[in-house]
């Protein structure tokens, strides 16, 4: 095995706003826990950059930035600086990483990569071509309970896969006070609640149960007037409910359904994946699997009370963590280690291309293979 040389990392991070948050308290964790690889610590020190000077000092003391600016140009070309962790809306996703690319940086951004698949391509094959590490935030795929959901199923335990339901969402109120309001303009957000959130279920789905090859589409804007959280009136441009239907490569059917609209009862997202010999029911904290041999018969009778539903489900244990700072530190590894981290930017690309799928379902009325 070759010897690892020990390097020092400084991650810049693009943006102020919640994700930039969440990156930058997983980046202060790192740099407390030690970035160590084989008994070799590497030092990884943060950036940060922002529009608003006041956003950016009081974040910069939280995460502990060794530097700070207002200057996104100068920032992304600052030779200092050599990974690029972009945290910005999605409308300014693909300059600035296209950028931090043509300057040698390593790219690792939040979903959905860019507003659209050709972008998406366009920026693959710009970081491939730049020898440069890549990577997409799919923080669904390292919570405990969907990162055991996929070990069980690649244990064959489950057997053969025969369909996975999930449900997501809560209620956003018509003054948009729990959400951003630019997630509601198409220019800013490039979709609504599929381009947002179909963006992780397909990769996530894709990544438990194998590819997908067909999608059919359903969505509706519950409320087209909202206002912001100081009261200022705005049309909602985008859809905030939806429901997706999907077909595995496998054979395996799958649907989701995600709304801004919906009052929550239980934790999202919610997830239900049927097998032939098991089946498994989870949240992200939380687990229970039932196998066949412990599957209780069922007759409906409308003049009896039905049994407890949970008997012969069994809890399961799960592992916790910060999802952000486990997928992080991972990407941060593959840099040092030179072997690249999972999901990337062809991850990134396929949930754009699905997602897109998911659209052009809606505009013809049809199911479109992918």
């Amino acid at each position: 095995m070759e010897e690892i040389t020990p390097m020092d990392l400084t991650v810049g991070v693009l943006g102020t706003g919640r994700m930039a948050q969440l990156h930058s308290t997983a980046l202060r964790s790192i740099q407390e826990k030690g970035l160590v690889i084989d008994g070799e610590r590497h030092n990884v020190a943060v950036a940060l950059y922002g529009r608003d000077p006041v956003k950016v000092s009081l974040l910069a003391e939280t995460c502990g930035a060794a530097k700070t600016s207002t200057d996104l140009e100068s920032f992304i070309d600052d030779p200092d600086i050599n990974v690029i962790d972009n945290c910005l809306v999605n409308r300014l996703h693909f300059t600035p990483l296209l950028r931090a690319i043509q300057n040698g940086k390593h790219v690792y951004t939040d979903k959905p990569l860019t507003n659209t698949a050709s972008e998406g391509r366009y920026l693959l094959r710009a970081a491939r071509q730049a020898g440069v590490h890549h990577g997409i935030v799919q923080n669904m795929r390292f919570q405990g309970g969907t990162s055991k959901a996929k070990e069980i199923i690649a244990s064959g335990v489950l057997g053969r896969i025969l369909h996975v339901r999930g449900v997501f969402g809560y209620f956003v109120p018509q003054r948009v006070e729990n959400r951003p309001a630019w997630f509601y303009q198409k220019a800013e957000a490039g979709g609504g609640i599929v381009h947002d959130m179909m963006a992780h279920f397909f990769d996530l789905l894709g990544w438990m149960i194998g590819p997908i090859v067909r999608v059919s589409c359903d969505m509706t804007t519950v409320y087209s007037e909202r206002e912001t959280a100081e009261g200022e009136r705005f049309r909602a441009e985008v859809e905030d409910a939806a429901t997706v239907q999907m077909r595995f490569a496998n054979g395996a059917l799958g649907d989701v359904f995600v709304s801004w609209a919906r009052r929550k009862h239980e934790e999202v997202p919610y997830f239900e994946i049927d097998g032939e010999d098991g089946s498994l029911i989870f949240s992200f904290n939380a687990m229970h699997q039932q196998l066949q041999a412990n599957t209780p018969g069922f007759r409906y009778d409308p003049t009896q009370l039905q049994a407890d539903p949970m008997t012969g489900w069994e809890p399961v244990d799960l592992e916790g963590g910060d999802p952000f700072e486990i997928q992080l530190r991972a990407f941060l590894e593959g840099i040092v280690t030179g072997v690249p981290a999972k999901p990337d930017w062809e991850d990134g690309v396929r949930a754009l291309e699905l997602v897109e799928a998911a659209y052009e379902s809606v505009d013809h009325g049809r199911a479109v293979h992918v």
